[in-house]
This record gives structure tokens, C-alpha cells and sequence, in this order.
């Protein structure tokens, strides 16, 4: 039976913390101005997402399994059909909201589209709250203030604007939490221990096709990424064959984001991609592990990549 009169407010399968802030709060919004909404997730949220909702006891948005119960459909923070598995009926989608570059925004042929360059989606979100002048809940505006913290890297990433720093400074005023806040986000997300490295690295993988080429990355965030390379570069380098075979790809790396360093890990056995990440990024490569100072997102690194792939 359909929900004809619900809206499905959903994003990406197995959606981040920004994913799941962004729809959950769209939502609430939606709801208070009349057109009734659900936050409905696919998949499981990841390890920053559960760890907001434990920490701060919110109430987990609905889980469904596909959108065949809903006649409308928004996106938020997402407009790739590649990373909804199938479970997306592109023209129910009457609204997107994102923030990538790179998109398959062109898929939704009915969609209302925004889509800005900002540091997270969440911003977007917490901006039509301002700007409506809707009040907020506490529980939408910790997700949405912990989105931004995370998407920006505590505002230290290239992708950071002055909406970002805007919008949680307003979101920060209702909410009340210490200053080392970021650092206990980032803290929850920083275990690798046992088979969490693999459980992370699958979570966090995305797909690309550039200039022919089906291209892979998996990007983390942590605290302590030197020593985990350093340490496991091995289980590394096999885990990201096996993903290669699995996934059929022509390439693949991992990019670590160290968080207190403020570096980036780059891990591939690729020499193409090395030349790449080189050439474009200014990496240093010794064998299959390369660094480059600052903290540069996997949302700024394809563009760069697709720019000179496709020279």
C-alpha cells in the first residue's frame, strides 16, 4: 500500500552522518511547514551517525527497505543513482538537495535541484531554517551542527565556506556542548581494531567511471592514520585487491584524512594512479604509501582526478 500522502525523505544507502542529519532535519522542516514527511534510511547508518544518535539518545529515523511505498521521493545529499543499489525509482524524486560536483543529477528528470558548493549538505538544510525563520529541535540541530563538524573537518578542509561557519554557529547557540566536542566525533570513528579496518574501508568505498576507466576510493577519517598505515599497510593493500575483483574495477587507493596532523594518506599499488595523485595533489609516494600535508576530501580529489584523466 502506498504513502501517497507522505513524502520520502531519504539519501544514499548505509547514508553518513551527513546523509542522515540532512533527511532526518528536512524532514522535521517539511513537517512544520505543512507537507508531511518521513526520514526513511536504507541500510545502516554509519559508525559518526550511531554514535550522535547514542550519545545524544535520539529517536533512529524509520528504516525501509526500498521506495516502492512512497509516490514522491527528495534526495539529500545525493544525486547518483549509483549509490542507491536500485532502490530508488528516479521519477518519483521531486526534489534534490546536494552539494558534489560530480553528480547524476541528470537522472531525475522531475526533480526541483539544488545543488551548491558548500562544505556539507547539512548546511543547506540548516539554512532553510534560518531563513523560514522555523525553529529547530535540539535533536535535528545536534545532527545538522555534527554533520557540518564532520563533512568540514572541525572547518579545517578546503571545502569549508562561510555558510558552513555560518550555519553552525547558529546551530551551535541552541545546543549545549563542550568545545572539544569534534574531537570526541572524531574520536568515535578513529577504532580500527580487529576487522573494524575492513568493516570501515567497505562503508566508506564509492565508484567512479572517468575517461572509460571504472575508478574506486576509499577515504577515512581518523585520528592516528600514520600509525595504522604504518602498521596494517599489508591488510590494506589486500583489502583493496579483493575490492578491485569484487567490485570490477580498473583501479583503486585509499586516501586516509589524518584529523590532529592535518595529512593525507594515500595507499594504492596503482602506478597510473600514483602518477595521478602526484601530478595533482603534489603526493609523495615511497612504495605503495604516499602523503600529502593538509586535508584534501574525496569530493575535492575527483574533480582533479577526472580533469586530468580526461585531457
Amino acid at each position: 500500500m502506498k504513502n501517497k500522502k507522505l513524502i520520502l525523505i531519504t539519501c544514499y544507502v548505509n547514508p553518513d552522518l551527513d546523509g542522515y542529519a540532512g533527511t532526518f532535519a528536512y524532514a522535521e522542516f517539511l513537517n512544520k511547514q505543512g507537507r508531511r514527511s518521513v526520514a526513511g534510511i536504507m541500510g545502516m547508518p554509519r559508525i559518526e551517525a550511531q554514535y550522535v544518535l547514542e550519545r545524544f539518545k535520539i529517536e533512529p529515523s524509520l528504516v525501509i527497505v526500498d521506495s516502492s511505498s512512497y509516490s514522491e521521493i527528495i534526495l539529500v545529499d545525493a544525486s547518483d543513482l549509483n549509490g542507491l543499489d536500485g532502490k530508488i525509482e528516479a521519477d518519483k524524486v521531486i526534489e534534490i538537495i546536494d552539494h558534489r560536483q560530480i553528480n547524476g543529477i541528470d537522472s531525475f528528470s522531475r526533480a526541483q535541484k539544488q545543488v551548491e558548493s558548500v562544505g556539507a549538505a547539512a548546511t543547506l538544510i540548516a539554512e532553510k531554517f534560518i531563513n523560514n525563520k522555523v525553529e529547530i529541535s535540539i535533536e535535528a540541530a545536534i545532527l545538522l551542527y555534527s554533520a557540518i563538524i564532520s563533512n568540514t573537518l572541525n572547518f579545517k578542509a578546503g571545502v569549508t565556506t562561510e555558510r558552513d561557519r555560518a550555519a553552525a554557529t547558529w546551530l551551535r547557540k541552541k545546543l549545549k556542548i563542550s568545545d572539544d566536542y569534534w574531537k570526541e566525533l572524531f574520536l568515535a570513528k578513529s577504532d580500527t581494531s580487529g576487522d573494524k579496518l575492513l568493516k570501515l574501508m567497505a562503508n566508506e568505498f564509492a565508484s567512479f567511471e572517468i575517461a572509460g576507466r571504472k575508478l574506486g576510493i576509499v577515504q577515512l577519517e581518523f585520528i592516528g592514520a600514520e600509525k595504522v598505515v604504518e602498521n596494517r599497510e599489508a591488510e590494506i593493500l589486500e583489502i583493496l585487491r579483493t575490492f578491485k575483483a569484487e567490485r570490477q574495477l580498473d583501479c583503486i587507493f585509499l586516501t586516509i584524512i589524518e584529523l590532529e596532523k592535518a595529512k593525507n594518506y594515500f595507499v594504492t599499488e596503482d602506478l597510473n594512479l600514483k602518477m595521478t595523485l602526484e601530478k595533482v595533489l603534489g603526493a609523495r609516494f615511497s612504495g605503495p604509501v604516499g602523503v600529502r600535508e593538509g586535508m584534501t576530501m574525496r569530493k575535492q580529489i575527483v574533480p582533479l582526478i577526472k580533469a586530468e584523466w580526461e585531457k
